[in-house]
């Protein structure tokens, strides 16, 4: 299992199976499109900050995706929580995807 979160103005938290923390200042967007997080799995989720951090689904994998979306004007709660109930082994980051 594995949980995605959005942590300060420039942090992606990727916590459970895999631990990692992406530098979202460092993606190289230019068009604030956000990150594209793939996975083991298959899932491939897109997370940007606007006024709060929010991920969507591009793809979904073998596992089941819940995202709990965080309510509106709470400063203590700022972004979208995806969780992956599936054994994850990698995570990769990105900016682009191509799809068929």
């Amino acid at each position: 299992m594995i949980t995605v979160y959005g942590a300060s103005d420039d942090l992606i938290e990727v916590e459970g199976d895999v631990e990692e923390e992406f530098d979202y200042s460092a993606a190289g967007n230019s068009d604030d499109s956000g990150y594209l997080l793939a996975f083991s799995d298959g899932t491939v989720l897109r997370i940007w900050l606007d006024s709060a951090w929010r991920i969507k689904p591009v793809t979904t994998g073998a596992g089941k995706l819940v995202i709990v979306p965080c309510p509106e004007d709470d400063e203590d709660n700022y972004s979208d929580r995806a969780t992956i109930d599936a054994e994850i082994t990698w995570v990769v980051q990105g900016v682009a995807i191509a799809k068929r």
